[in-house]
Parts: structure tokens; C-alpha cells; sequence
């Protein structure tokens, strides 16, 4: 008996799955819970944080 195809919502998780989180700073390892970015020691207003892939400092923040 042959395995069946994967569904195409299978594939989109994955490719979800792979890109991982959007790199900003809500998402970062150096962004703490007070809105402090600790890697510049500043406090980034509301549209620098959402945005995506500018900073090269960005580390992925460990959930635990």
C-alpha cells in the first residue's frame, strides 16, 4: 500500500515552519519585556518594532 500525497495545507506548514518567526523586535532575544532593545539600550517607538528583516542584530528569542 503506497503512502498518500501530502496535502497542500501540509506543505504551506512546513514552509511555515522553515521561515521561521518575522525577524522584528517583538521577536528578538535582546528586545525585554519592558520594550527595552538591551543589545542598543533603547526603547524603540511603535512603527521602528514592527519592522521586519532591518536589523542585523536580531537573535531569535528562546520561548522558555
Amino acid at each position: 500500500m503506497k503512502r498518500p500525497p501530502e496535502p497542500q495545507f501540509l506543505k504551506d506548514y512546513y514552509e511555515w515552519v522553515k521561515a521561521g518567526p518575522p525577524k522584528c523586535c517583538h521577536t528578538c532575544g535582546h528586545f525585554d519585556t519592558k520594550g527595552r532593545c538591551i543589545e542598543f539600550d533603547v526603547h524603540p517607538n511603535e512603527e521602528d518594532a514592527a519592522q521586519t528583516d532591518v536589523c542585523p542584530s536580531w537573535v531569535a528569542d528562546v520561548p522558555f
